[in-house]
């Protein structure tokens, strides 16, 4: 049953649909460019503003706690209002976080927009398929959902070079105002492209499982990213204490609630949360590597940011040159395989970069990043696909649980492996222009084992569960 209605009901006329394609192809540019841009400019930022390589994270943490807490809760609201309100205000927020953040002259006021950044870019994460499916009618719904993958796909691959030319030309400031420009253009769009809900209903949010998960998210990563600063074990204590309060009162919520926010029954089976647990492992091998990726380059191979950049965008391009290849092939022959070459491939980028390290050639370092990015082919389409076979009657929200997936992993990803650099490294505290190579790369080769680890622990898990149709 669609919860949007019957899309034949909302068909747009040629002109409309045109605009709806443009606004979705808009917001997930954004989306997919912010994911990545913030990353290549980490050095220059943590530089500039005085932190360490621990600290400067907290701009991509923070961002994707925000965003795995909220993602869900904004696709129930839009569910119940119209992807209209919902995605326009998503625009507008993005827009002003994003302005604020190009604004800020420190590291606190920095992060702290970063969250309000990211809440917009959650209320178009959660709105941009719905379009598909509220305005979208059967024969083009396929065609739709890939403009949302390209949109997405697109952004993350420029991101890091468009990063690496503006530290490189300008200042790390117009990362963030970058999306000024874009985001100006997709409002308006969104308003004459899409026409209002006829009836608009009342929210039904599950509040108490929208809170507890966002601070169930929140604490749990704030607690792995100060575990390796001996002075905030206090904190750290707290913090995990509070993550297991939260999840409790999390999934007590979801059991009363006849709405709620996630199905948690659907992780009683085995095999859907060992799926579930490869998504978020790839995604935290991937993140926190590609957090580290330019301080390594500048550091240990001597790169500019714009160098830096280039070498990285390797691994977005080969999301999407093979990405709907290897979708597709998938379909046909089956998913399991393909789930387990996600981890074969990054196991291959963590090897190269643990044996040949300060000895690697350019050369050879662009196959480290094909592989990184050929990873994710496997992720997007088959991975995430057997995740939904697996889940039963429960597919329309299996599919809303892959991105969950992604987000948690990516946080809890990134403050994993920098909690491990800090402790390798015993950087904490050192500002990043007086960290030396030698002391980078002591934290570095720990951190891409621990990296290689997730990702035999995807292969090995990707086999043990068979295809559901096996």
């Amino acid at each position: 049953m669609n919860p949007f209605g019957d899309p034949m009901e909302c068909a747009l006329d040629k002109r409309h649909l045109t605009m709806l394609f443009a606004v979705m192809l808009f917001a997930t540019f954004m989306d997919g460019l912010d994911g990545t841009i913030v990353n290549v400019a980490a050095p220059d930022i943590g530089m500039d503003l005085g932190v360490d390589t621990a600290t400067v994270s907290w701009i991509v943490i923070v961002y994707m706690v925000v965003l795995a807490g909220t993602l869900v809760a904004f696709a129930r609201i839009s569910a119940d209002i119209g992807v209209r309100k919902v995605m326009a205000a998503g625009i507008f927020i993005f827009i002003a976080g994003s302005a604020l953040c190009g604004l800020s002259d420190s590291f606190a006021m920095l992060v702290t927009f970063r969250a309000v950044q990211a809440i917009g870019a959650a209320m178009m994460g959660a709105t941009a398929p719905q379009c598909c499916t509220e305005y979208l009618p059967l024969n083009k719904l396929g065609f739709g959902l890939s403009i949302v993958s390209i949109g997405g796909s697109a952004g993350f691959a420029v991101g890091p070079f468009i990063g690496g030319a503006i530290v490189e030309f300008f200042d790390w400031h117009w990362c963030f105002l970058i999306n000024i420009p874009i985001g100006l253009v997709a409002a308006p769009l969104v308003l004459r492209a899409l026409p209002p809900r006829k009836e608009s209903g009342r929210i039904r949010l599950d509040y108490r499982g929208a809170v507890t998960l966002c601070g169930a998210i929140a604490s749990g990563t704030l607690a792995i990213e100060t575990v390796s600063y001996p002075d905030l074990r206090l904190l750290t204590a707290v913090c995990a204490v509070l993550f297991f309060v939260m999840l409790a009162l999390f999934i007590a919520a979801e059991r009363r609630t006849d709405r709620p926010l996630l199905n948690i029954r659907m992780f009683a089976k085995p095999d859907f949360t060992a799926i579930f647990l490869c998504l978020m492992m790839m995604n935290a091998a991937y993140m926190g590597m590609l957090y580290l990726l330019p301080f390594f380059g500048e550091k240990c191979l001597d790169m500019t940011s714009l160098t830096v950049g280039a070498f990285m965008m390797i691994s977005g391009m080969a999301i999407v040159v093979f990405g709907m290849p290897i979708g597709k092939w998938s379909d046909r022959k089956g998913r399991r395989l393909f789930s387990a070459c996600a981890g074969i491939s990054m196991l291959i980028a963590d090897v190269i970069l643990i044996v040949l390290n300060r000895d690697i050639s350019w050369a050879v370092f662009a196959v480290a990043m094909f592989f990184m990015g050929f990873c994710w082919t496997f992720v997007g389409g088959p991975m995430a696909s057997r995740l939904v076979e697996h889940a039963g009657e429960d597919q329309d929200m299996a599919s809303s649980l892959t991105n969950e997936g992604y987000y948690i992993g990516a946080s809890v990803g990134t403050a994993v492996i920098v909690a491990v650099f800090t402790f390798a490294s015993g950087s904490g505290g050192v500002d990043i222009a007086d960290v030396s190579a030698s002391v980078f790369n002591d934290g570095f080769v720990p951190s891409a084992a621990v990296c290689a680890g997730m990702a035999i622990l995807v292969t090995v898990l990707s086999l043990i569960v068979r295809d559901r149709n096996a």
